[in-house]
């Protein structure tokens, strides 16, 4: 069985608690009118079985009804079937049509024509092509049945640049980006207790974890945990503290922990800007 992480009002900042019903409806309403001049009310979705997804599926099946949303499930070697079958759960509970493209042969024979993948230097090389493989999947059907592409990267990621560009980054639109992950959990607890939908819960108090090499765990990987993470963001973004010894300050946390998140939002800026190129110029 996955460890879980329970939120509970301890684990879960108080300066991060929202109103769930309200960012559930101002989320469909946003996705609603996003669509309304669109020839198309359809969006496909890469389910994972974790809360990005299992948010973005939720607000699109309310926002353009349960037949207009596609889950695709693109499970590797390093996914454990528990999931799968969590992704799968997901799309039942709420009536959404999914299938499963399995994209290990497809990495496999990537790694047979590129044998220097394998190596551990290259592991993150390896990494972002999962993510961008998925991404290509999802566009090829998005592409055969004219839907949009629904992103599902949150608040926290987009801020720290925590995804692939041009992978789980390549959408047409991105639905949980004004969510913090401690957010978007509290908002499944709620779905998952007030709408009876037990998958929801259980998915809230799943270890984050791309899964993009085995053993992967997002605050593994980040050596923070995402309740240091938004509160930091939070500081930075709401209360607009710049500095990592009053962001110390209001938080209680260690400046080293504050410096490591402004130092990878910095190496990651890239990630939330269009290609630089030269200013258009009449010669």
């Amino acid at each position: 069985m996955a460890e879980v992480t329970v939120l509970t009002n301890m684990e879960m900042p108080s300066e991060l608690r929202i109103n769930e019903k309200k960012a559930v409806d101002y989320t469909v309403k946003w996705v609603k009118d996003y669509f309304k001049p669109l020839k198309t009310k359809k969006a496909v979705i890469g389910l994972s079985g974790g809360s990005d997804s299992t948010f973005t599926a939720y607000i699109c099946s309310l926002a353009l009804g349960k037949e207009n949303v596609f889950g695709v499930v693109m499970p590797s070697d390093s996914n454990p079937r528990e999931d799968e079958n969590d992704a799968y759960a997901v799309a039942k509970a709420l009536g959404v049509k999914a299938k499963t493209i399995d994209i290990s042969p497809i990495m496999k024979a990537i790694e047979r024509e590129n044998p220097e993948l394998r190596e551990e230097k290259n592991r993150i090389a390896m990494a972002n092509i999962k993510a961008r493989l998925r991404m290509l999947l999802l566009y090829k059907e998005a592409n055969e049945t004219n839907a949009l592409v629904a992103g599902t990267d949150d608040r926290s990621e987009h801020c720290l640049g925590y995804y692939t560009k041009y992978g789980d980054g390549g959408v047409d639109i991105n639905v949980p980006e004004h969510l913090y992950k401690m957010q978007l959990r509290q908002i499944l607890l709620w779905i998952g207790n007030s709408k009876r939908m037990e998958i929801f819960a259980k998915i809230a108090e799943k270890v984050p974890s791309p899964r993009l090499w085995k053993g992967q765990t997002a605050e593994n990987e980040l050596d923070l945990h995402y309740q240091e993470i938004d509160r930091i963001l939070y500081s930075m973004n709401e209360k607009e503290i710049r500095t990592a010894e009053r962001i110390a300050k209001e938080t209680g946390l260690k400046k080293e922990k504050i410096i490591k998140v402004m130092e990878m939002m910095q190496r990651n800026a890239h990630k939330n800007m269009l290609p630089p190129a030269p200013p258009v110029k009449i010669f």
